[in-house]
């Protein structure tokens, strides 16, 4: 039963893409925000002690007074969460890069790094870091790129084909 299962598995995503205008778009926007929030989650595991020290000190800004709380509680989590958000967002990038090379294993490991994403802010920092927008948005992309990678798939004999006819 297991082997038929990771057998079916394989079929699946041993097909490639056809890499069109629609999807490189959507491909390139994922791709900025993934490296963006990768960035950031860096920053804050590198920058985390004095991020908190500016927070907490008599410079911050009075105007920000309000979300002086809110930014504590954020930066009060472990440097775990944001070391898994990082990782997460490895996924993502690796996922968009072999979607945009037209292979459908990306599609596997974004959604994968986009679930993350969403859980792992929620079991560090509780039900307070959900974003129903944020969850939307992930649902849109992961339903966009599923619909598409079925409807533009490339049997494995055409893909050899391709190859042939380009060499």
């Amino acid at each position: 039963m297991n082997i038929k299962i990771q057998k079916n598995i394989t079929r699946v995503f041993d097909s490639s893409i056809k890499v069109g205008w629609a999807l490189k778009t959507m491909l390139i926007i994922s791709t900025a925000y993934a490296i963006i929030m990768f960035l950031w989650n860096l920053g804050v595991v590198l920058l985390k002690p004095s991020i908190v020290d500016w927070i907490q000190n008599k410079s911050f800004p009075t105007s920000l007074y309000f979300y002086k709380e809110n930014l504590l509680f954020f930066f009060s989590a472990n440097r775990v969460m944001y070391v898994l958000n990082v990782c997460a967002f490895i996924l993502i990038l690796n996922g968009c890069h072999l979607m945009f090379k037209g292979l459908k294993w990306g599609l596997l490991y974004y959604t994968i790094g986009k679930i993350l994403q969403i859980i792992i802010p929620i079991l560090f920092l509780g039900y307070r870091m959900l974003a129903i927008g944020d969850i939307m948005i992930v649902i849109l992309f992961l339903v966009f790129y599923y619909v598409y990678a079925f409807t533009h798939k490339i049997d494995k004999k055409d893909r050899d084909f391709n190859k042939i006819k380009e060499e």
